[in-house]
């Protein structure tokens, strides 16, 4: 039997830099997802999201061209603290999975986690995800590169049914899952009724980090993945709440992702 990680790897093994060939096993792939035999794939992917980023998914590098989306190193050390962070939470071991993130510059962050964001809204049902940016521009930034352009070129078998595809929402009718990201301090960041993936990007340079999470407590679940990830911005409201994480003061668990890892 055929699994997920397989046929990443097959992915990885047959892209040699031509866009159009990946694109037309990437079809494939998506193509044989949806075959009664392969519903074991499909619950593989409900449960892992970040396979349905490793098999399909496209990001622009930094030399502006268009590639699969392999995660980076520091991306899969990031991706297994979520996993422990949800196995631990799943076994009883912790109340709930609040991961805060001091990162280097352009480590792939953001990338990841609305990924991770977007392959949980096109495949589980109530998905109710939300992004935080701290300034206008990086919101439209996050919405229109990051998560908008991958699924743009996804394999249309593979998207679901839209009732809002907007410069801030993608939300999917039959699924009744949902992705937003907003501003911090605007008007949008505490107007959800739920919230079960909460990413707050860039908290460091956050105009009100107090006010704007105290708005959006109550939407968060109870077990809602709640994750703060910043570059390091001097003495602030965030360096305060990461030396108490340090200190376990608070229920923030800690992780710091040094520059010259990538």
């Amino acid at each position: 039997m055929i699994h997920c990680v397989d046929i990443i790897e097959a992915r990885k093994r047959k892209w040699d830099g031509n866009l159009p060939k990946d694109q037309e096993l990437t079809a494939s792939i998506a193509h044989n997802l949806l075959l009664p035999e392969n519903i074991h794939l499909v619950y593989e992917i409900q449960e892992n999201p970040e396979y349905l980023i490793e098999m399909a998914f496209y990001i622009v590098n930094k030399e502006k061209r268009t590639v699969p989306f392999f995660l980076n190193d520091v991306q899969k050390s990031f991706l297994s603290d979520l996993r422990k962070a949800i196995e631990e939470h799943k076994a009883g071991n912790q109340r709930g999975i609040k991961l805060i993130v001091l990162k280097g510059r352009q480590q792939g962050f953001t990338s990841f986690i609305t990924a991770y964001q977007l392959a949980a809204t096109i495949t589980q049902r109530n998905f109710s995800g939300m992004t935080v940016a701290d300034s206008a521009d990086n919101t439209a930034t996050i919405f229109e590169d990051k998560a908008r352009f991958p699924y743009s070129l996804l394999p249309d078998p593979l998207k679901p049914s839209e009732k809002f595809n907007n410069r801030k929402e993608l939300h999917f009718d039959v699924l009744n899952s949902r992705w937003r990201c907003t501003t911090a301090g605007g008007e949008g960041a505490g107007r959800s009724k739920t919230i079960n993936f909460f990413h707050g990007s860039e908290v460091a340079f956050w105009p009100d980090y107090e006010n704007t999470m105290t708005a959006l407590q109550g939407a968060f679940t109870t077990d809602c993945i709640q994750i703060l990830e910043t570059t390091a911005n001097g003495y602030n409201e965030f360096k305060k709440l990461w030396d108490d994480a340090m200190k376990s003061e608070n229920n923030w668990e800690p992780k710091f992702y040094e520059w010259w890892r990538t």
